[in-house]
């Protein structure tokens, strides 16, 4: 197999494999243009380097295996690199550049480490992935009321694909809720005390005045009013609905496909019988 070449658009160096060198381009302009990161705005003039993977194999190996099979993106920000899957069950590699992206800027501006939950929340708002939340529409736990805390939203990150699904839905709401609380200015305030705050609390007690454990309390309280029973049963409400107007449409056709069948045996009949009448004429 040919080895990978590189491309170099402004700062960004994209490699990728023979056949994939378009994408590697559009990737690498995409990256080089990216702005308006929540709460950050324009990333530092930093170089980037994006490989592209062609199989499960190469990427395996380029992120020497420690990441989960339904992994299709990884961000290595000290390296100021990330290796995409560019053919896995999503086929977005795009759309999973931005979510990397946010990663390395994230890191970038803090520095130091930060809650996974608000890390992958954070890249999920960044990139604008809202159909993550969908997760969460008909989530049967959420809706019995059960409790979900923020240390069970990093255990879910890191587990398999359904409860990652989940994991990413709940960390998306937590950033969403933050956003919310810095108004007009969204995430600004939170990411402007971060670099020089001593933890993820000492930042949130700076910002909001509370500490992390009255905002987890006042998350799970959100994510309660907004995917509870209500939400829960909006949702079926809607599947049931989709599901009742097939079956209308489907019986509707059915009946008029009887009704042509027996117009054309009735006139089929009706032949038939002109025929006897005429040759019992004869």
């Amino acid at each position: 197999m040919q080895g990978p070449t590189a491309t170099e658009v402004g700062r960004v160096t994209a490699v990728a494999w023979p056949g994939q060198e378009a994408l590697a381009t559009s990737l690498a302009e995409q990256a080089d243009r990216a702005r308006d990161f929540p709460g950050i705005g324009s990333p530092p003039d930093r170089p980037i380097r994006v490989i592209l993977a062609p199989t499960r194999e190469t990427y395996d190996s380029l992120t020497r295996g420690r990441l989960p099979l339904w992994s299709e993106g990884a961000a290595f920000p000290d390296a100021g690199t990330i290796v995409l899957l560019a053919v896995g069950p999503s086929g977005r590699p795009a759309a999973a550049l931005r979510h990397e992206l946010a990663h390395l800027v994230l890191r970038w501006h803090v520095v130091h480490h930060l809650p996974l939950w608000f890390e992958e929340g954070y890249a999920a708002v960044a990139a604008r992935e809202w159909d993550r939340l969908d997760a969460l529409r008909l989530n049967w736990q959420l809706a019995r009321g059960a409790r979900m805390d923020l240390d069970d939203v990093d255990r879910a990150l890191r587990g398999a694909r359904g409860d990652a699904a989940t994991g990413y839905a709940l960390a998306t709401t937590a950033v969403l809720l933050l956003e919310r609380w810095g108004g007009p200015q969204g995430l600004t305030p939170l990411l402007a005390n971060l670099p020089h705050a001593e933890s993820f609390d000492a930042a949130l007690r700076e910002t909001y005045h509370i500490t992390e454990g009255d905002f987890e309390v006042r998350w799970q309280r959100d994510v309660r009013s907004r995917y509870g029973w209500l939400s829960w049963v909006a949702a079926m409400g809607f599947f049931w609905l989709t599901l009742g107007a097939l079956l209308v449409a489907l019986v509707v056709l059915r009946r008029r496909r009887d009704r042509a069948k027996r117009a054309a045996l009735e006139a089929e009949a009706d032949g038939g019988q002109l025929l006897d009448e005429l040759g019992t004429t004869k």
